[in-house]
């Protein structure tokens, strides 16, 4: 295999691999399209070191997941939970134009860098991976105009960035990166007022219920945290049980 081929394979490995979400107990990811939630995700159901691992859809760079701890059991209601919707929403719309530039760096350096590097086209695969620079750049600088839409300084802010401009596959990441940063809590029996989009309230309460059992199982009987999953499982019993 030649050297071109395997930075080719290696730039899209890095890209796809920087997505990557790996998710603890009590952790979830809410998909996005278009600015709305549309769907959740507690991992695959296998796990790596305690956490469960979840790869989005890498074509779709342009909608970044946002990440929820939804173990607790102190929110404040369906009003709570329709405040932090409200809250993501606006989110989203911050991180939307960062998304966009992201995209095209996405395009750029895990499509038609790697397609040049495999067909010998190399001015093509400078030029793409040159303009996949200064697009990071540009997407770097908006995402640090609106750090305080984003809730995103110091340490945290500069990281992302740094990455986002010294490795090109996790700039296509960018959006995703930054809309990761910020993680909303809920509790289980309120994610369904969320307002996922084409998810009956059943099926999502249902998938509730699952996670929220294989999570019970591997803590102490005696643990707080168990006691309060339980008390979210009862209340998830007790939604269902009720006419939508």
């Amino acid at each position: 295999m030649s050297p071109e081929t395997l930075l080719a394979l290696a730039l899209v490995a890095v890209y796809v691999a920087d997505s990557a979400h790996f998710l603890a107990i009590g952790e979830a990811l809410i998909r996005t399209r278009s600015g709305r939630t549309a769907g959740l995700s507690f991992g695959w159901p296998f796990e790596l070191a305690g956490r469960r691992p979840f790869i989005p859809n890498p074509l779709t760079p342009f909608w970044p997941e946002l990440r929820l701890v939804w173990t607790p059991s102190s929110a404040g209601g369906a009003g709570a939970a329709e405040a932090v919707s409200a809250e993501m929403r606006a989110h989203l719309a911050a991180v939307r134009p960062v998304a966009c530039i992201a995209s095209v760096c996405a395009a750029l350096i895990a499509v038609v860098a790697p397609l040049a590097l495999a067909f010998g086209r190399e001015p093509l695969f400078v030029a793409a991976t040159l303009l996949c620079l200064a697009l990071s750049a540009a997407a770097c600088a908006l995402t640090a105009s609106r750090r305080k839409e984003l809730r995103l300084t110091g340490l945290p802010l500069l990281s992302t960035i740094l990455v986002a401009l010294v490795c090109l596959p996790c700039a296509g990441n960018l959006a995703r990166s930054v809309a990761a940063q910020r993680r909303w809590s809920v509790a289980a029996a309120e994610l369904p007022a969320l307002g996922f989009e084409g998810i009956p309230a059943a099926t999502l309460r249902a998938q509730l219920q699952e996670a929220l059992g294989a999570a019970r199982r591997v803590l102490p009987e005696d643990s707080a945290a168990h006691s309060a999953l339980s008390e979210q499982l009862r209340r998830l019993e007790g939604e269902a049980r009720e006419p939508d």
